[in-house]
């Protein structure tokens, strides 16, 4: 990474173990990680707990301090903690190494921005995890390929958006799948039909005019005055 950069790591439930997080320290990373419910917690002046018994009621949050976590106590961390009205089974319980506020649900939700690029980069797409690649310079050129790619369809699906014709290759009322699923789609079927061709390299840099709405959850969740993100 380039030098000078302030790095703030978001990773879902699974990732979090005391080698990453003394790694995270020595690089001087930030992080934002959501914790399994059965985490161990050490907060000052409580007894040691999993993370689950500090769980707010539905529909509120709860922020703790200068704690640590893990049965080898590493820290100091904080912690923000959530629940959904309408979800009240799959609460975020997220651990970050700064002080928690409200904002800090939000930092993690930003790593939801990026679920539709795993899906179109694997099974619903590229199918780069069926590449077995032995090398990482072998890996990392495919990638340069990908990343072209993406761009290119990315550009045609931002295209067909502005142009008002996303249900032609989209079956959701709103946009429900990626720029890049759009412009892959519409690449697919353009010369057969005869369809308008979009600009192959280039983005607007204005406002998202129609952000993916797959689902009905990041409704709920403005509601209910917990933010949950939306893909993009």
């Amino acid at each position: 990474m380039p030098p000078g950069l302030v790095i703030t790591l978001l990773a879902d439930r699974g990732f979090v173990h005391e080698r990453l997080l003394h790694s995270l320290h020595k690089q001087q990373w930030h992080f934002r990680l959501r914790l399994t419910s059965n985490t161990l917690v050490h907060l000052p002046d409580q007894p040691v707990s999993a993370v689950k018994d500090l769980c707010p009621p539905a529909g509120e949050k709860r922020f703790f301090q200068n704690g640590s976590i893990l049965g080898a106590a590493v820290g100091p961390v904080s912690l923000a903690l959530a629940c959904l009205l309408e979800q009240p089974d799959d609460p975020w319980f997220v651990v970050s190494d700064e002080i928690t506020t409200a904002q800090t649900l939000g930092e993690y939700g930003l790593r939801f921005d990026i679920e539709e690029s795993f899906l179109d980069e694997k099974s619903g797409g590229y199918q780069l995890h069926t590449s077995e690649l032995a090398t990482p310079q072998a890996l990392e050129r495919l990638i340069l390929i990908l990343a072209i790619a993406t761009l290119h369809l990315t550009s045609i699906g931002a295209g067909v958006v502005q142009a008002g014709k996303h249900r032609w290759v989209d079956t959701h009322w709103d946009r429900g799948l990626s720029y890049l699923k759009l412009g892959w789609r519409w690449r697919q079927q353009q010369q057969q039909r005869g369809w308008q061709a979009f600009a192959p390299f280039w983005l607007d840099p204005a406002p998202d005019l129609l952000p993916a709405l797959a689902s009905r959850r990041a409704v709920v969740g403005e509601t209910n005055n917990v933010d949950l993100p939306t893909a993009v």
